[in-house]
């Protein structure tokens, strides 16, 4: 007989799943240096854009990037000015840091915007198929008849130059990309054996849909958030550059890249800053995108 009580025996507590799988993922992750140094970037630039709304709306450092002085227009880089000043002697550096919510912000909810609605309509048209699939793709259909931008200048045209109609309008735009990649997903796996049968032992559709299907197809859903976040903040700067965008003197980067154009050759540096921002950003949600995608794939996981 064992001398060893019940109460001695050691028992071995349940693995925690989503840690493993977690650890899992970033293990993948690393693999891909250029996505680690993605993820940086937007960690460190999404940290410095809460820091410049607050300094904003609440003047930390005590400097208004909309404040005017001509005497110092168009200077260049310096330990006073460290991105230079504009035409109207805006600081860069400051508009800068202060646009960077804004056009972080407009990327992020045009983005959420679009998957909010084209993740349940792909949803319903890829589990429910017939006459409902087809409604709904040819109306996708139509929209993407347009070229991204084009639609967006029409919306804006309408609605007006506003962060808010400028989000609606990429938003519109980036719907039959959603819908299209979810609806894919939910063909291929509403297919799948154990669909059959938790349908047989009574499971209701929507059960079905938002419980057993949504979570199986959420990797290309975040890998597509990822990169099409890119593609929002480079719609909004060029909807601003147009001046259909975010309006003056609301410091989106856009919008400061349409102030500096008359003044490239006299004063190169207001228009580099705000464009190497915007090349920064995309790059960085790209590259993290790209990594994404590798780490997500079922195919990589051993």
């Amino acid at each position: 007989m064992s001398n060893v009580q019940p109460s001695q025996v050691p028992v071995k507590k349940p693995a925690n799943r989503r840690v493993d799988n977690f650890k899992d993922f970033y293990r993948r992750l690393r693999k891909n240096k250029a996505a680690l140094v993605g993820l940086y970037v937007l960690v460190f630039l999404f940290l410095v854009s809460i820091f410049g709304a607050l300094d904003a709306n609440y003047n930390i450092l005590g400097v208004n990037s909309n404040a005017t002085n001509l005497t110092d227009k168009l200077m260049g880089p310096s330990a006073q000015y460290w991105f230079g000043t504009d035409h109207l002697g805006r600081d860069i550096f400051y508009r800068i840091l202060h646009g960077m919510y804004i056009t972080l912000g407009v990327g992020f909810a045009a983005t959420f915007m679009a998957a909010l609605v084209g993740v349940p309509i792909g949803l319903l048209a890829g589990y429910y198929g017939g006459w409902l699939d087809t409604v709904i793709m040819r109306l996708m259909d139509i929209l993407l008849a347009f070229p991204g931008i084009l639609l967006a200048l029409a919306i804006v045209s309408v609605l007006g130059g506003s962060t808010i109609n400028v989000t609606i309008a990429i938003a519109i735009g980036a719907l039959p990309q959603f819908a299209r990649i979810v609806r894919g997903s939910t063909l291929t796996t509403r297919k799948l054996e154990y669909i059959d049968a938790i349908k047989a032992l009574g499971a209701k559709d929507g059960k079905i849909i938002f419980q057993h299907i949504l979570p199986n197809i959420l990797s290309p859903i975040i890998v597509n958030t990822t990169l099409f976040i890119a593609t929002a903040i480079l719609s909004a700067a060029g909807l601003s550059f147009l001046g259909l965008g975010v309006q003056p003197p609301t410091p989106e980067w856009g919008a400061m890249l349409n102030d500096g154009r008359n003044y490239m050759y006299q004063a190169a540096h207001i228009t580099f800053f705000p464009g190497m921002m915007i090349v920064i950003v995309v790059l960085a949600f790209n590259l993290f995108g790209d990594g994404l995608r590798d780490a997500l794939d079922p195919k990589a996981k051993k």
